[in-house]
């Protein structure tokens, strides 16, 4: 991962990524230029941003929206990703040990199947939301990650294909 990344952003390979650095400036200006009712510039440089950075790695075309689906993901990965890093934010940050506790009780859930649905479902929430979020959005960001990068080896597979290489590899 290291060497690609080398690789791929090193001098000499960053001016393979002028033209849609100018595409995005384009669009950029253009959209802030056009009078809309929506005020909020932050949204064309987060869009610009997306866009640049998932056309580069990802061969991703233009995003044109800042309603886009996959500028909304990235989104809340970022949102998500700067609010767990930030110092603080869950008390496992400050009490390590509580990396053991589970995300939940087990008995109380099977009980919960059961009898007693509201209240002991109650219960059973109570043990580590930090964890069960952090692994639901874990899994989140994987797919989403790992269908940009799936796109990307079905694009390289094809270009194999077309150009009659049979060995991707």
């Amino acid at each position: 991962m290291r060497r690609a990344a080398h690789e791929a952003l090193q001098k000499k390979s960053v001016k393979n990524y002028h033209p849609i650095q100018i595409k995005e400036a384009t669009i950029l200006v253009s959209s802030l230029l056009t009078p809309s009712a929506d005020l909020k510039q932050d949204r064309h440089f987060k869009r610009v941003a997306a866009s640049t950075v998932m056309s580069i790695l990802y061969d991703y075309p233009t995003v044109l929206s800042d309603h886009d689906h996959a500028v909304e993901k990235i989104e809340k990965h970022n949102e998500r990703l700067s609010h767990s890093l930030s110092m603080g934010s869950y008390f496992v940050d400050m009490f390590p040990w509580m990396k053991h506790i589970p995300e939940r009780l087990r008995l109380l859930f099977f009980l919960s199947l059961s009898y007693c649905e509201q209240k002991l479902t109650d219960k059973t929430n109570r043990f580590a939301k930090w964890k069960r979020e952090g692994l639901r959005a874990y899994a989140e960001d994987s797919e989403m990650f790992r269908s940009l990068l799936n796109r990307v080896k079905v694009d390289l597979v094809c270009a194999h294909i077309m150009c009659g290489i049979r060995n991707p590899s």
